[in-house]
């Protein structure tokens, strides 16, 4: 368990300084020019869930007449409504009827975001394709992750790993395969479509993550789905 344990925490800081180099990298307006875009739509959308979430908990404790005031977008959620209280009825009523509006609206903010991702999700798999291919092949199977917890991929048969072998590893573990048909996914689908792929992919990429790590904790070499495809394992590296 060691072995697992060490592979978890290197994992783990090789992601954070991946996500931040992306971070900085496309939060530059001259890269990415949707950027400021991005943030104000976000911003939107922060508004609208925290409005909508803050309407539903004052249900219960203010008057119809209140609500109306303070709340003029739901207000039609009110207006069959004679008493200036509400029973137990009416309010799990409007938040039924509200609910269904309220996930359109989510799901309209989350495709408009998606939109404006590609060009970050494009930097983010150049960054890992960069770091956990190129930078690992040419430091003999280490990442500085690796390097800190004294971890080496190496081939499982002796050989030496090619480029194209952490490629592949890279692609199955870092989910690079997943994240460029996400991009094909929202340039070239409708929103309907595109959130029942993004519904599917959810699952799919948990599944993934879920089967990489009980391989890597139940192989007798540890393993993973990646190491398969690529030929490798990780081992602890002794230092001579």
């Amino acid at each position: 368990m060691k072995i697992i344990f060490k592979r978890l925490v290197a994992y783990v800081i090789d992601i954070v300084l991946v996500s931040l180099l992306a971070t900085v990298i496309t939060s530059n307006n001259y890269i990415n020019k949707d950027y400021k875009k991005y943030q104000d739509v976000y911003k939107d959308y922060e508004k609208y869930a925290t409005k909508y979430n803050d309407f539903i908990e004052d249900l219960e404790e203010l008057e119809v007449s209140e609500l109306k005031d303070r709340y003029e977008d739901y207000s039609k959620y009110l207006e069959n409504i004679d008493t200036d209280e509400l029973s137990e009825k009416d309010i799990e009523k409007i938040k039924t009827d509200s609910k269904e509006e309220y996930q359109k609206k989510l799901e309209n903010y989350s495709y408009k975001l998606n939109k404006l991702s590609i060009v970050p999700k494009v930097i983010s798999i150049l960054c890992i394709l960069l770091y956990f291919v190129v930078f690992q092949y040419y430091f003999d199977g280490q990442t500085l992750g690796k390097k800190l917890m004294k971890l080496q991929v190496v081939s499982n048969n002796g050989k030496q790993l090619t480029i194209l072998n952490y490629f592949l590893r890279s692609l199955i573990l870092n989910e690079v395969i997943i994240n460029i048909i996400s991009i094909i996914c929202i340039l070239t689908l409708n929103q309907s479509n595109y959130m029942i792929y993004n519904e599917i992919i959810y699952y799919v990429t948990y599944v993934l993550e879920m089967t990489i790590i009980f391989m890597i904790m139940f192989d007798k070499n540890n393993r993973g789905l990646h190491d398969y495809a690529a030929n490798s394992k990780v081992i602890e590296r002794v230092i001579k």
